[in-house]
């Protein structure tokens, strides 16, 4: 679609403040006009003009030198959650999945080579800030993540593991491309994908893919337990069958 689209009717402008908001993340929450301008490639002014407009709008808020976010800002997330066909659609089987099975569940979508989670359960018996609505995953140490991974071509799959950055978030998440395109040859195989500790300590999900009509990927069904409550080999003997059940209902 963004191929179709010619340049003369696109607006910059609106590109570079969009650009500007998402710049903004954990590692930044408040950034100064020459940490933007830097970060942005615009020039110091017109990275200031960028960050006033937002100020101007109620999107940032400033003491002067630094700027960050406002609760505004979420407004832009929900709108997808509220308006977008799959969240909508999703929600339903999301409640279902947490009633049968007592844990989390949840529906993730790639964005820019993360998982973003578009739906999850009210149902939560554990504490967590892996499965918040909205957040943001990294792909190779989740289990919707890798699922999206084993659908790509091999040497696709190599590319975007080289280019990720592969923290080691617990001393259980494997980082290495070698181990981590073992990791996804067996995901291939199997056709789900587990990850155990590896993204949070105790954390253990269990996942298997959303596709369209022609069986491409466009999503990732899951559920989230603790080893407090199972083990992994418990939750796929219990819940693997209600996923596959749920899956089906949700071919786009």
């Amino acid at each position: 679609m963004q191929n179709s689209i010619h340049q003369r009717d696109l607006i910059v402008g609106l590109q570079k403040g969009l650009a500007i908001v998402q710049l903004f993340s954990r590692e930044f929450p408040r950034l100064t006009v020459p940490q933007v301008a830097k970060m942005s490639g615009l020039t110091p002014s017109a990275a200031r003009r960028f960050l006033l407009t937002l100020l101007h709008e109620r999107y940032l808020e400033t003491d002067g030198r630094h700027y960050w976010l406002t609760p505004k800002t979420l407004r832009l997330g929900q709108a997808y959650v509220d308006s977008a066909r799959f969240p909508r659609m999703v929600r339903p089987v999301v409640e279902y999945i947490a009633s049968r099975s007592e844990e989390h569940a949840s529906v993730g979508v790639i964005d820019d080579d993360e998982l973003v989670y578009i739906a999850r359960s009210n149902h939560t018996p554990f504490s967590s800030t892996s499965v918040r609505l909205g957040e943001r995953v990294p792909v190779y140490c989740t289990a919707g993540g890798r699922l999206w991974l084993a659908s790509l071509p091999e040497a696709e799959c190599i590319a975007v593991l080289q280019r990720l950055k592969r923290e080691q978030r617990t001393p259980y998440t494997t980082t290495g491309v070698p181990e981590l395109m073992d990791k996804i040859a067996d995901v291939r195989k199997q056709g789900y994908a587990t990850v155990e500790k590896e993204f949070e300590v105790g954390m253990l999900v269990l996942a298997v893919p959303l596709t369209d009509r022609e069986g491409l990927y466009w999503g990732a069904l899951s559920i989230t337990s603790h080893q407090s409550r199972t083990s992994m080999e418990a939750l796929c003997r219990d819940h693997l069958d209600l996923l596959y059940s749920a899956q089906e209902m949700l071919v786009a």
